[in-house]
């Protein structure tokens, strides 16, 4: 541990289960007191159910906290990973969190200590890089990453709509052209022509779960139609993560499904999450046999108007900005992936992987996907 002066923190890193249990309380407060709502990813139970559901090696975990004058002021949530030899410190949360940050009190010293919490991981830990995927623009690391230099790898947007008082869903949608209106008016009347329409918004519990696994049931569904492998949907740990998320009586995660059904078929649902007056939209799924009417769109519109009665003032719809997500609104937050290399094999694995080869490795998936999609297009033909 370092030994804290005046305007020093006193860091630590906490590499096992214990550990971090340990720090419930602390974190819980100093999150009260000073987490973002866009921080929906750094709070204390998502990162509980990631560290239950995702094992890892203990020395993969490093949670970085410093403290002043005995109290908690600085949370860094991250993991170590070593892959041919190269030590990477990224963000927890891979592969359910959407944005990675550090949790810090709000003090005039906060970039001082941002720096000298990476400097004692840089010499505790001598690791190769930074390899900090999905840090927002306004995120609490991003001036320091700017200020040392590190490498923009990706930048992608998030859409995200800001309800400005609305208080009525009525209210809310008078933003929006009448053209626009008319077209989700119709796209409701031909859905409702095959059944009954209902809505629910759930909370946590056994029907939020259930609705959640349908909701991944569904999205797998889509992949596989349309020639996609996910990492992220192989196996049942997704499954098992949403579960527990969705249902903990122990550590709630502000889980919120939405579901939009046909005679009690879901149409569409969505599985977001709720912080501090913010919503983050983080898996949508639909029935692909209800394509031609939009469900995912009128999916939306019934959980804005529920997000609307609760409260909720910002609605994150999470990179990548698709063009779909721009048809709700025309704001959105950069999103990066930073790479800050602190060795010789740093630099190299950078310069070779993280620039040339993962890029080129997604292009060709991405064309690979195309081919499939044309090649069952003609199948069907």
């Amino acid at each position: 541990m370092s030994k804290p002066d005046n305007d020093t923190l006193s860091f630590n890193i906490i590499q096992t289960k214990q550990g971090f249990k340990d720090l419930e309380e602390e974190w819980n407060q100093l999150f009260e007191v000073s987490g973002r709502p866009s921080q929906l990813f750094q709070t204390y139970n998502w990162i509980w159910h990631w560290i239950d559901q995702f094992p890892a090696p203990p020395q993969n975990l490093v949670i970085l906290t410093g403290h002043q004058n005995n109290e908690l002021v600085l949370i860094a949530p991250l993991m170590l990973t070593k892959k041919v030899g190269i030590k990477t410190l990224q963000w927890i949360g891979e592969p359910v969190s959407q944005y990675g940050d550090i949790v810090i009190k709000n003090d005039g010293n906060n970039l001082k200590w941002l720096q000298q919490g990476l400097s004692f991981l840089t010499q505790s830990l001598k690791p190769d890089l930074f390899y900090l995927r999905k840090t927002r623009f306004d995120a609490t690391i991003t001036p320091l990453l700017e200020n040392y230099g590190a490498t923009i790898l990706l930048e992608s947007q998030a859409p995200y709509i800001e309800i400005l008082g609305a208080k009525t869903f009525a209210e809310f949608n008078k933003r929006y052209s009448q053209r626009s209106r008319k077209s989700k008016r119709r796209h409701r009347r031909k859905l409702e022509d095959h059944g009954a329409l209902s809505f629910d918004f759930f909370k946590e519990g056994p029907q939020a779960e259930q609705a959640a696994q349908h909701a991944i049931d569904l999205k797998r569904r889509w992949l596989k139609s349309i020639g996609l492998v996910s990492s992220a949907f192989q196996g049942p740990i997704l499954d098992r993560f949403f579960q527990k998320a969705s249902c903990s009586e122990t550590h709630p995660t502000g889980l919120r499904v939405s579901q939009l059904c046909v005679d009690d078929r879901p149409a569409a649902i969505e599985i977001g999450i709720q912080n501090k007056g913010y919503y983050g939209a983080h898996l949508g799924a639909y029935d692909p046999d209800f394509i031609a009417h939009s469900p995912g769109s009128l999916q939306m519109q019934d959980t804005i108007s529920a997000l609307i009665d609760e409260g909720v003032e910002i609605i994150d719809l999470f990179a990548p900005g698709d063009p779909y997500k721009f048809e709700w609104t025309q704001q959105s937050v950069p999103v990066y992936d930073f790479s800050y290399p602190l060795s010789f094999k740093g630099h190299i694995y950078e310069k070779i992987y993280l620039k040339r080869a993962r890029p080129w490795l997604k292009r060709c998936v991405t064309k690979l996907s195309d081919i499939k999609k044309r090649f069952r297009k003609k199948k069907k033909v």
